[in-house]
């Protein structure tokens, strides 16, 4: 018995198409099961969802600090108060990478 209880139209163009029916042929499935394995397969894109904005600014922010101690590391001038805030601003972004999780993204961690 066939589950799938919906359907839905995607547009492109013939140059799309012919990518499509290429993969699809290449792993032995149909298109519509490739596209169902891809939809499955694929992490939501979390750049461009309102919501998460402001935590991807955070934690490029961060890193941009943690690179800076690692810089002042790897010329022999880290210290141990270097390294603590190096992992204060790694359990941050950890934290509201948690908080955009429990908004219903279950890769963001």
């Amino acid at each position: 018995m066939n589950t799938q209880t919906h359907r839905t139209c995607i547009r492109m163009s013939q140059e799309e198409y012919d990518l499509l029916k290429e993969k699809s042929r290449a792993a032995g499935l149909s298109a519509n099961a490739w596209l169902m394995r891809e939809l499955e397969r694929n992490r939501p894109m979390l750049y461009r969802e309102e919501e998460t904005r402001a935590t991807i600014a955070f934690a490029d922010e961060a890193g941009r600090d943690i690179n800076a101690v690692a810089r002042a590391f790897n010329s022999g001038c880290g210290t141990a108060q270097h390294l603590d805030f190096a992992l204060h601003r790694l359990v941050q972004v950890v934290e509201r990478f948690w908080q955009v999780r429990k908004l219903g993204y279950p890769y963001a961690v």
